[in-house]
Parts: C-alpha cells; sequence; structure tokens
C-alpha cells in the first residue's frame, strides 16, 4: 500500500516537471521567434506608404480618439488644452514576407524598431503647442498583427486654437475643435478615416470643467485645400461647450444688483443730507465701475458688446441716474425767495435747529393775504419757489418706487432674452 502511494506521488512530480520543462522550452522558443522576427524586419526598409505606387488606391488610415482630460480653456487666448490617447490603423503586408508570424497573433515593438515601419505623418492644423509623454516610458505604443494590420497609439497633449464668439458672454455656447490631417500626402496617397465603431472619439466621462460643460461631440470627414500643396484628407472631432453661469451669478450679478438697490437709499434719506447722498451715490458709482474693470479684464479686447457688459452698463447708469436725482433734489430744496440760488447753503449746509433745517428742506406755503384793493399776495415766499420745493419733495418720492420698477423690467428682459437664445 505504502509502495503504491509512492508511485503515484513519483507520477504526479514527474508529469508536473516535465509540464514546467515543456513550458520552459516552449516560453524560450516564442521569445527566441519573437525576436527573430524583429530582428527581420529590421532589415528591412518599409519608410514609403503602402499603397505609394497605387496612385489610384490611396492607404488608407483609421483613427479612433480618446479624450483624457482637458487641462484649460481659456477665453483671452482663445485656446484650449487637453490631453488625448491617439490610435491609428493602417494595412502593410509588405513586412509579411520577411516574418514568420505564425505562432503571434500580434508583435509588440519597441522604440527601436518602430523607426523600421512607415507611419503616418499626422499633424494637427490648429495646433498651438504639443508634447508627448515621455513618464516613465515614451507613451507610444505599435502593434504588428498577422493579417498585415498595424496598430499605432501614442498619447500627447496639445494646446489648439478655439475661436470664440462672446457676444453672448457668460451664457454663451462654445465649439472647439480638433483637426487630424497629414502633412506631406495628398489625399490620392493618404486617406483619413474615422473609425466605422461608434467609439471613434470618447471623451473621459470623469471630466469636470470648472467652467464649462461638455454638452456633445462630433466627429466628421472632409478634404481641407491648399493652394500650393493641393488637397489633403482631414478629421475633424468638435465638442460643445456650454458656459455653467452659477459661478457669475454669484461673483458678478448679486453684487451689482446689490449695488444698485443701496443707491435707492438715497430716495429715503433728508434732502439736506449732502455728505451721506453724495458719498453713497459717488461709491455706488465707483462700485460698478471697478467691478466692469475686473470682469473685462479676464476676456479678450473684442470690439462688439457682450451681454456682460449691457448688464454692467444698465447698472452704471441706475447708480449714476440716483447721484444726478439727489443733485436736482438738493438744489431744488434751497432755492431761496428771490428768484436765485443760495450757493453758501448749498455748499455749506444748513446751520440752523432740526425743525428749521426740515421746514428749509421740504418749505411749505404760508397763508396768502387780502389787501383793500383785493390783490392777493403769499407772506413770505413766492409761488414758484414754493412750486419748485414741492415738485423736490415729490421726486424722491417718485422715485423710490420708479426706480426699481424701471430695474424689475430691465431684469425681466435681459434674464428672458439670454437664457432663452
Amino acid at each position: 500500500m505504502e509502495f503504491d502511494l509512492m508511485r503515484i506521488w513519483m507520477l504526479i512530480f514527474g508529469t508536473f516537471a516535465l509540464w514546467r520543462g515543456t513550458s520552459s522550452i516552449y516560453g524560450r522558443g516564442r521569445q527566441n521567434s519573437r525576436l527573430k522576427n524583429l530582428e527581420l524586419l529590421s532589415k528591412g526598409n518599409y519608410k514609403s506608404p503602402p499603397n505609394y505606387e497605387h496612385i489610384d488606391r490611396p492607404t488608407e488610415i483609421e483613427c479612433n480618439l480618446y479624450v483624457n482630460s482637458v487641462d484649460s480653456i481659456n477665453e483671452v487666448n482663445m485656446d484650449f488644452t487637453v490631453g488625448i490617447i491617439l490610435h491609428l490603423s493602417w494595412v502593410d503586408t509588405r513586412p509579411m514576407a520577411n516574418t514568420q508570424m505564425d505562432e503571434f497573433e500580434y508583435l509588440e515593438m519597441d522604440s527601436n524598431h518602430m523607426d523600421k515601419l512607415w507611419t503616418p505623418d499626422i499633424y494637427f492644423p490648429n495646433e498651438k503647442r504639443a508634447s508627448f509623454h515621455n513618464v516613465m516610458m515614451p507613451n507610444r505604443m505599435l502593434r504588428f498583427y498577422s493579417n498585415g494590420t498595424i496598430s499605432y497609439t501614442t498619447r500627447l497633449s496639445v494646446t489648439l486654437t478655439c475661436p470664440m464668439d462672446l457676444k453672448k458672454y457668460p451664457f454663451d455656447k462654445q465649439t472647439c475643435s480638433i483637426l487630424i490631417e497629414s502633412f506631406g500626402y495628398t489625399d490620392d496617397k493618404l486617406s483619413l478615416l474615422w473609425s466605422n465603431h461608434s467609439d471613434a472619439v470618447v471623451v473621459n466621462f470623469g471630466i469636470v470643467l470648472p467652467q464649462f460643460r461638455i454638452t456633445d461631440q462630433k466627429y466628421k470627414e472632409f478634404t481641407r485645400v491648399h493652394r500650393i500643396t493641393g488637397n489633403h484628407s482631414c478629421l475633424q472631432a468638435e465638442f460643445h461647450l456650454e458656459r455653467n453661469i452659477g459661478y457669475y451669478i454669484v461673483q458678478m450679478y448679486v453684487p451689482s444688483m446689490l449695488i444698485v438697490m443701496l443707491s435707492w437709499v438715497s430716495f429715503w434719506l433728508n434732502a439736506n443730507s449732502v455728505p451721506g447722498r453724495v458719498s453713497l451715490g459717488v461709491l455706488s458709482v465707483l462700485t460698478i465701475s471697478t467691478q466692469s474693470s475686473i470682469v473685462n479684464s479676464s476676456l479678450p479686447r473684442v470690439s462688439y458688446t457682450k451681454a456682460i457688459d449691457i448688464w454692467m452698463a444698465m447698472c452704471l447708469v441706475f447708480v449714476f441716474a440716483a447721484l444726478i436725482e439727489f443733485a436736482m433734489v438738493n438744489v431744488a430744496s434751497r432755492k431761496v425767495p428771490g428768484g436765485g440760488f443760495s450757493l453758501l447753503k448749498l455748499f455749506m449746509g444748513p446751520r440752523d435747529s432740526p425743525a428749521k433745517e426740515e421746514e428749509e428742506a421740504y418749505p411749505v406755503a404760508k397763508p396768502t393775504t387780502v389787501d383793500a384793493e383785493g390783490k392777493v399776495t403769499l407772506d413770505n415766499k413766492p409761488a414758484s419757489t414754493d412750486t419748485i420745493a414741492t415738485c423736490a419733495v415729490n421726486l424722491d418720492v417718485v422715485s423710490r418706487f420708479v426706480f426699481p420698477l424701471i430695474f424689475g423690467i430691465f431684469n425681466l428682459l435681459y434674464w428672458v432674452y439670454f437664457l432663452n437664445t
């Protein structure tokens, strides 16, 4: 019994050792075969396009694009920076004659052997800056499949131009594009195509932008006409961006709206409260002007009017109108008998008691008297003076309701128009 058990264990151990040895030999054989194929590829010269000599049949390059990150969208420079993974594939059966690919589905090639094979001379026509990723090793890969398909993948960061229309800023929607084109080959030599799969252009769903959100992406193929070099096949990937309005409501619209409302406090102050009303009006005007400058400092100097310009201009008009209204009320309330103005009182202010000050601020017509000849006259102030003073009082009262009403109508029209267009 013990002898049979020992024989069983020896049989199991021998089978395992034989399997390990066979696997090791097979693995070394595959590795040697791989190195042999790479050596054979390195001896060839495949630097021209596969179908370069066949004018009626251009080399077709299928493209896939994966947007890994959107690093920045700059309105001042009108560009955007993206991190992408570009995948290109084409068919080149010429290396098949010098390789033995029966044992492999595909052959991975390092950077030393990539230079032996032809790769498309792809560039980005709307590119400002671009860089490859080399941490820890160059982020590029090339695979040569047994059916002759060559797959090339690389990772890079690209800054591309993005012309923007800021007429509706900050309610605007922008479209930024990535253009891919062959630099040297015309469309009769090389044809760029998006992959037939639905994921020809994919955007990382984890991308979170502080000011925009990506609402849609589209892609198309077309031909770019160059006057000197001819027609070139081109690919375009469009990204539709919609600006997030929340930040601008909190940082621009609400503060400016509160400043306009603050200027209305002047209508409730006494007409002779010159320092308080002047300070309130001037500070409101300066604050709106400063805020408008801050807003435009982060935008390009365009020659057209933006939506935010209309808002800031109207806020400035309202606070300036409140200051002018106070000037009219103050001057009218200081009208003196004889039809003239008291400049001393206008600049120095009243020095009488509060009761006298109130009487001078809003003068009331005195009782009339009738003489023996039947003439009716006022005891102290001329009729014109009382009329002007009464108008000054009424102007403050009317402004308390007219200014908010007009500002409310402007808000209604402004928000309805820009939010719906």
